[in-house]
């Protein structure tokens, strides 16, 4: 009866894709008539409230309706099979590595009122431009950081200096502390030195964490085995996403063949290894955040999103927020990563174009700023006044300078299972089941034949 079920289930999924990839029975009343734009989202009924107080006034027989959901691992299907049953939203909200797998039952931005996508950071363009034109937009973007406790940093800078009186002879600590003084580290060398000196073991016991990094078990685990494998200059898919790439070997600068694929997973993975300087981290620590907020370990890495967690939870609690390392120096080098929530336009909605006015008016128009100031996230549009410098990632104001430089992974139309697959790598070279290149090469040939080359839905 299940398997009955799940049959019936995907065959009107199936007409459904037909019936919005030829765009039947859609009409596009944009400026006349009585209805309502329905709103699919994730934030707060307060946050849309003006909008729709001010939607309603100027638009005389329509309403703005707004209904908060949750993205958890049902919205998806809720979402197409309210589509299916004609009562779905005109707008609504996913994932930016949704985008490109929906992009055919959504309606791109016309062309009419000119728009440059450029005038936002790069992760936008990537996630929502394709064959010029716009899919989707947002009004913020979240990057990746570093999380820290400077509290932690400087009782361990202290603790060196006492128990060495003033006397630091080995050079790699002495460079390990000038980073400790000086916030989150800028390289990834400064980092693992710097987790070295931080972390406080009992025997194999780790009693105080330099970092949570190096499991599958972290809600960012992908994403900053992403950024790694982007910033070694891992090519991980084809250009025409038909092919995962990001386990074969390349030629580097200095002409030799490397797989920077499989160093960037060695090096994530090292941390968890109790057999390496890195080791700082298990999954027997329990919920980083949790552990983060006990002191129990001094770096952690999140979104934007993570301090209204942390401000809820722990409002006492004292950390900053610094840009993730990087591999080099050099500025016109320099990767960070990012997500966010796309707001899209449903190609069976009857008001397409009264949509994407709404969604310019909160990602480029007059709502924007307040948009962004109630959900407490980074606005995406790019800041003219910005240089991309080493110094200036040291600043206060992290999100400005890694959304300057931060970059997204399009994954195909099965974005969920290409990360679980990764997460699947992860585990492998985590607990021995798999070397790291073996591991790598099962799951570049996974995702090639079962996704990325998949037909149909």
């Amino acid at each position: 009866m299940k398997r009955f079920k799940k049959a019936i289930g995907y065959f009107l999924i199936a007409v459904f894709f037909s019936v919005a990839l030829s765009g039947c029975g859609k009409t596009n009343d944009t400026t006349t008539g009585t209805g309502k734009i329905v709103v699919w989202s994730f934030e707060d009924s307060d946050v849309w409230a003006p909008l729709v107080k001010q939607f309603t006034k100027d638009n005389e027989g329509m309403t703005l309706v707004y209904q908060k959901q949750t993205l958890d691992s049902t919205y998806e299907t809720r979402v197409l099979n309210s589509m299916l049953s004609g009562d779905g939203p005109d707008i609504w909200a996913m994932p930016n590595d949704w985008v490109y797998r929906h992009k055919d039952k959504l309606v791109p931005r016309s062309t009419t009122v000119a728009l440059d996508i450029n005038t936002f950071v790069p992760a936008i363009k990537q996630s929502v431009y394709f064959k010029d034109k716009i899919y989707a937009l947002s009004p913020s973007a979240e990057p990746l950081m570093v999380y820290y406790n400077p509290s932690i940093f400087s009782k361990t800078l202290n603790n060196y200096e006492d128990s060495h009186q003033g006397k630091i002879n080995d050079e790699n600590r002495k460079n390990a502390m000038k980073v400790l003084d000086n916030g989150v580290p800028q390289t990834w060398t400064d980092f693992a030195s710097a987790v070295q000196l931080l972390t406080q073991r009992d025997g194999d016991n780790i009693t105080l964490a330099g970092a949570a990094i190096g499991t599958d078990q972290l809600s960012y685990s992908e994403d900053l085995l992403y950024v790694l494998m982007l910033q070694n200059e891992t090519k991980i898919t084809s250009d025409d996403l038909s092919l995962a790439t990001f386990n074969l070997p390349a030629t580097t600068p200095k002409s030799t063949t490397d797989t920077p694929g499989k160093l960037a997973l060695d090096f994530y993975t090292s941390f968890t290894s109790p057999t390496s300087p890195n080791y700082s981290w298990n999954t027997g620590m329990g919920d980083v955040t949790t552990a983060f907020a006990g002191g129990k370990v001094a770096m952690i890495f999140g979104y934007s999103s993570l301090q209204n967690t942390l401000a809820q939870k722990y409002p006492d609690l004292n950390y900053r927020k610094g840009s993730l390392p990087q591999l080099t120096t050099d500025p016109t080098k320099f990767i960070d990563f990012a997500k966010f929530n796309a707001l899209g336009v449903s190609n069976l909605s009857q008001h397409s174009d009264l949509a994407w006015n709404i969604l310019d008016s909160i990602c480029v128009g007059d709502y924007a700023s307040n948009f962004n100031s109630a959900t407490r996230l980074y606005t995406s549009q790019k800041s003219s006044s910005y240089e991309i410098t080493l110094e200036n990632r040291k600043t206060s104001n992290p999100e400005k300078n890694a959304l300057a430089t931060a970059k997204v992974l399009v994954k195909g139309r099965f974005p969920v299972e290409f990360d679980n697959i990764i997460n699947s790598v992860i585990f492998a070279v985590n607990h021995g089941i798999q070397d790291s290149q073996s591991a790598l090469d099962l799951a570049a040939t996974n995702i090639t034949d079962n996704y990325l080359r998949k037909s149909g839905w």
